[in-house]
């Protein structure tokens, strides 16, 4: 069965949807060192895909503001999870973004928003059939990006960007960005992780063999 929403579409007309301001920076984890991956789906509809991808030869790139903490929700918490394996920590890549230029996002957490017909399914709906079609309609009234809530963020405070760009693997930054990609230091994300109640545990080298009863 099909996950359903409490959110509606996108209104004909969204002049004066409000903008979100600038960032100073962004991060994103990522299992390999090409940080600007962006993701398409055949249209609107389609039954894969991510939440505000738009239909190809257009994509979406998605980022978290400011922290660390945002890109490892966004990376690793979107399903419930209690405890991450360390060897997958030491897999990741961490990059950090510098916005010198960002592009003009649409704040889909301001609260005149609600006025055009959004609520906080945006952000935590499964049904993203419904959140592509907003993707879609923002960025025909001439948006470049999204400021979204992040799912895996309990306390609805982090907020991502979603870019919008041409789609597949760009081996530069957009114009106005900075990126410096590092290994994740996996002592820093084991921290912030254990901040949320999430363990780290290694994979047993040795695993115990009970005696018959």
């Amino acid at each position: 069965m099909a996950a359903t929403t409490g959110l509606g579409e996108p209104p004909a007309d969204l002049s004066g949807f409000p903008g979100a301001e600038d960032v100073d920076q962004l991060h994103r984890c990522s299992d390999h060192p090409g940080v600007w991956w962006f993701s398409s789906v055949d249209g609107p509809d389609a039954p894969t895909g991510g939440r505000f991808d738009l239909a190809e030869p257009l994509g979406s790139c998605y980022l978290a503001e400011n922290t660390l903490d945002g890109a490892l929700v966004e990376k690793l918490l979107r399903t419930p999870v209690k405890v991450v394996v360390q060897q997958r920590l030491t897999e990741l890549f961490h990059a950090t973004i510098t916005v010198g230029d960002a592009a003009t996002a649409a704040d889909l957490t301001a609260s005149p928003a609600t006025g055009f017909g959004l609520n906080a399914e945006v952000h935590t709906t499964l049904e993203y059939t419904t959140t592509r079609r907003w993707a879609t309609a923002l960025y025909a009234a001439g948006w470049r990006a999204l400021r979204h809530r992040l799912r895996g963020d309990v306390t609805g405070e982090l907020a991502g960007r979603c870019l919008f760009g041409g789609a597949g693997l760009h081996q530069r930054a957009p114009a106005g960005m900075r990126t410096s990609v590092q290994p994740l230091n996996v002592t820093r994300a084991t921290a912030l992780l254990a901040a949320r109640g999430v363990e780290v545990r290694p994979i047993p080298r040795t695993v115990p063999i009970a005696p018959p009863p």
